[in-house]
C-alpha cells in the first residue's frame, strides 16, 4: 500500500470514529436505555467499554422490545505493566441489553472528549 492510500484510510477511519462520538444517537434513542458515554462491560467478549448508541432490536417472548447497545470496547490491559495489550485493538460491537453490565454509579463520559484523546490511536 502506498502512503497516499494509508493517509486516505486513516482519514476515513477518523471520520467514521468521529461520527460515533458526536453524542447524537444514530436513530430513535430508547427512553429506558442508559445514556451515551456510560461505562459498560460486554459479557460475551469480557471487555470494558462505553455505550455509543442504543436502538430497539428484536422482540422477546413477552412481546417487549429488546434494546441493542453499540459499545466501543477498550483493549484489555496487560496484568503486569497495566498498559494496553498490543495484541488487542479498540472494537465496536452491538450487544443485547441482557449481555451488557452498565456501571451506573460512574458518571458517563463525554464521548466528544474521548474521541479527541483517542484520535491518534485508531490503528
Amino acid at each position: 500500500m502506498s502512503d497516499r492510500n494509508d493517509d486516505d484510510l486513516v482519514q476515513k477511519l477518523k471520520e467514521a470514529f468521529d461520527s460515533i462520538g458526536s453524542n447524537i444517537p444514530l436513530g430513535k434513542y430508547p427512553e429506558e436505555a442508559v445514556k451515551v458515554g456510560t461505562f459498560a462491560r460486554a459479557q460475551r467478549l469480557d471487555r470494558l467499554g462505553i455505550v455509543t448508541d442504543a436502538f430497539y432490536g428484536d422482540i422477546d417472548k413477552d412481546n417487549n422490545k429488546i434494546i441493542i447497545y453499540t459499545i466501543l470496547l477498550f483493549p484489555k490491559l496487560d496484568r503486569i505493566t497495566r498498559q494496553p495489550n498490543h495484541d488487542e485493538q479498540y472494537y465496536l460491537t452491538n450487544e443485547y441489553e441482557y449481555e451488557v453490565t452498565a456501571y451506573l454509579m460512574i458518571k458517563p463520559v463525554d464521548v466528544r472528549k474521548l474521541t479527541k484523546i483517542l484520535s491518534g490511536g485508531l490503528l
